[in-house]
């Protein structure tokens, strides 16, 4: 059977994968939108890789009204976390049509592949969706300018891990997933290194662990700071998804070799791309999440709420990066408590 994956959100995740699998051969629509869309059309999709550019001729659209979806058809979301119920809503109820080419089904029976950061886009997805297959994917790349994905590792682009959201009775019984075997298949022939797993949450929330940084990069201080609140952040998630009864892959998560391109600066998040080009954040959906789940199950989260009031009100602001600090972040220092026997005159501290 051969799907054509329709992947909704042309940013550094979707445009870069709508370009690997076309140069695999696989048919493949993109989805776009606004100077992005207009790009892609007049353009492709340009990749800068650590040694060539390519310009890669992709079938992209500006929406479902542009697209009749069939029953082959695999969804693939690419949007960030924070567009991606709109979006599920959007494409769940569009008339589908079967092998006769009659429009009998509904977006809501096709497979959907969830590409986003944090825990929550499986379940909204599940809502509407049968068949739903988390993915969790760690690449370097950035897309800043419409039209435009740097990609810096090669041939190797990413690392990714896929499995059924929820596990499957025949995945508890260690029968095969066809369908994740071929998702996972033309990954690869697309260039990325996949792994397939029983409990995507888990790999999710490995995933979230590490995703909680992302805002620090928006942020104005020294190393040393980054470090420590990254550690903060860190712990308090720890404790809070062990609370949760939320378990954390322990597999190692591959490697991924990140080369210079020229005229790109590498270690920047997608939450500073996403304050960058003035687009909306997710720290509502990487914080947040620990903060919410910390509210749920009494555990206190504070540095992850501070980070998260800061950006969130950095981006209602419209504020680019580089406005706020990361000592704002820091837990205050503790008061110093001096304590004097009867008859003792030193005097208190100033």
């Amino acid at each position: 059977m051969t799907h054509r994956y329709v992947i909704i959100g042309a940013g550094a995740i979707g445009a870069l994968l709508a370009a690997q699998l076309e140069l695999a051969g696989h048919p493949v629509v993109l989805v776009a939108r606004g100077n992005n869309l207009a790009a892609i059309r007049e353009n492709g999709v340009t990749v800068r890789r650590p040694r060539s550019t390519e310009r890669v001729r992709v079938p992209v659209v500006g929406g479902p009204e542009e697209l009749q979806l069939g029953h082959e058809d695999v969804l693939v979301l690419a949007t960030k976390t924070q567009d991606a119920e709109q979006v599920l809503g959007r494409w769940a109820w569009l008339p589908v049509s079967d092998q006769h080419g009659q429009p009998t089904l509904l977006g809501a029976d096709l497979p959907v592949l969830t590409f986003q950061n944090g825990l929550a886009t499986e379940d909204y997805a599940l809502r509407r969706f049968g068949r739903v297959y988390g993915v969790s994917i760690a690449v370097a790349a950035s897309y800043l300018t419409p039209g435009e994905v740097v990609s810096p590792s090669y041939p190797i682009i990413g690392v990714a891990w896929l499995g059924r959201h929820p596990a499957t009775l025949d995945d508890r019984f260690g029968r095969r997933d066809v369908a994740a075997e071929q998702y996972a298949h033309d990954l690869r022939e697309a260039g990325y290194d996949v792994g397939l797993v029983e409990d995507i949450r888990s790999y999710k929330a490995r995933k979230l662990l590490v995703n909680l940084a992302n805002g620090l990069g928006v942020l104005i201080g020294t190393d040393e700071e980054r470090e420590l609140v990254r550690g903060l952040l860190a712990d308090e998630a720890r404790a809070v998804l062990a609370a949760a009864g939320i378990e954390v892959a322990q597999a190692s998560p591959g490697h991924l070799v990140v080369e210079e391109v020229s005229g790109h600066v590498r270690g920047r998040s997608s939450t500073y791309q996403s304050f960058a080009r003035g687009a909306s954040s997710e720290v509502d959906y990487l914080n947040g999440e620990i903060v919410q789940l910390g509210r749920r199950h009494g555990v206190a989260t504070p540095v992850n709420e501070r980070l998260q009031r800061l950006l969130g009100a950095q981006a209602a602001a419209g504020l680019p990066p580089g406005v706020n600090k990361l000592a704002d972040v820091l837990p205050p220092p503790s008061p110093v408590i001096m304590h004097f026997l009867p008859g003792d005159h030193a005097e208190a501290p100033r």
